[in-house]
């Protein structure tokens, strides 16, 4: 016996992603792992401008209300203890002051609107399919931001509302003239606080309906990272301490595979000499004042416009800067 895992190989796509792209992310907190690496690498993506979201209902709440450009007012706002929140937001948003809430996810809900319009490719990854209404509102939340549960009906989206929700998505974005490439992804998260059973439903009801839309629209397309991290990487040596989320190393491996599906070999190789550069520039210098330390400045400002010249696509912006700042 020669074998000793199943491998789940990356998919190719009929598209692929490069320094020139523009990209939106939503979803849940594999959103941000993904979202990280890609603007770590310098490639354009917003990731999450509502904050991390869970269910499909948000998610579409959410592109509904930055492409009609429907800002938020004062009375959709909550108080939770000392802090306001927004039911449709992730508690990044949350602040004491109410105006500076509102300020907050308007501002993002813009940056948003203008990065979806422009995008090349929009990701979505759907965490569960377990929702929570407001029985005040009946609106269906996003975060419950630690309001007591007996202000909430818990509920499982059926199949045929996932279904609806899903592929409403690439029709309303066509109504808005965006015709990105649209790549769901399903969390490998598991939401073991559904329960065991519970939270195998739930994931059942988001793959099978992603599948029913892939299936109907071109621009639709499927990439497995549910599946690398549950059959690929079937060991809990792959996962954090609270043996639920995916560890930095499975998280690298997955990266890998995206990379593998969407970038080309001219975007790798661009990635790998931007890394260098990028990983000086966060590191906290011992002796900023030594000789040393200023001929290194000196070498990475070079290598920096020597980048820029070379790849007009790459903003290396933040990085001049930071070398610039030691400069003496």
């Amino acid at each position: 016996m020669d074998q000793f895992r199943t491998e789940v190989n990356p998919p190719s796509f009929p598209f692929s992603i490069h320094h020139g792209s523009k990209l939106t992310l939503m979803g849940s907190c594999f959103t941000e792992n993904m979202g990280a690496r890609l603007q770590e690498h310098k490639i354009d993506a917003l990731v999450n401008p509502f904050g991390i979201l869970f269910n499909p209902f948000s998610i579409m709440n959410a592109l509904e209300r930055m492409l009609n450009e429907r800002t938020y007012a004062k009375e959709e706002l909550v108080q939770t203890g000392e802090h306001w929140a927004s039911l449709d937001h992730h508690g990044r948003f949350n602040a004491s002051n109410q105006e500076e809430v509102l300020e907050r996810i308007n501002r993002s809900l813009l940056e948003g609107r203008s990065q979806l319009l422009a995008s090349d490719v929009i990701f979505i990854t759907l965490g569960s399919a377990w929702v929570y209404e407001h029985l005040d509102t009946g609106h269906t939340v996003a975060n419950c931001h630690k309001i007591p549960n007996k202000e909430f009906k818990k509920r499982l989206l059926t199949h045929q509302e996932v279904h609806l929700i899903l592929r409403h998505i690439p029709d309303f974005l066509k109504s808005k003239g965006i015709n990105a490439e649209i790549v769901f992804t399903v969390s490998p998260v598991r939401h073991w606080k559904d329960g065991a059973v519970e939270n195998q439903r739930s994931k059942a009801h988001l793959i099978s309906a992603v599948h029913q839309v892939v299936e109907a629209y071109d621009q639709c397309h499927y990439f497995p990272a549910y599946e690398m991290q549950m059959d690929d990487l079937r060991d809990y040596r792959f996962y954090a301490n609270d043996m639920l989320h995916p560890n930095s190393q499975a998280i690298d491996y997955i990266w890998e595979g995206f990379q593998h599906s969407f970038f080309t070999d001219e975007t790798r190789i661009i990635c790998q000499e931007l890394k260098a550069v990028v990983q000086a520039a966060s590191h906290r210098p011992v002796d900023p004042e030594s000789n040393a330390f200023q001929r290194f400045l000196r070498k990475q400002l070079e290598i920096i416009g020597a980048l820029e010249q070379r790849y007009p696509n790459v903003d290396l912006s933040a990085e001049r800067a930071r070398f610039q700042a030691y400069v003496l």
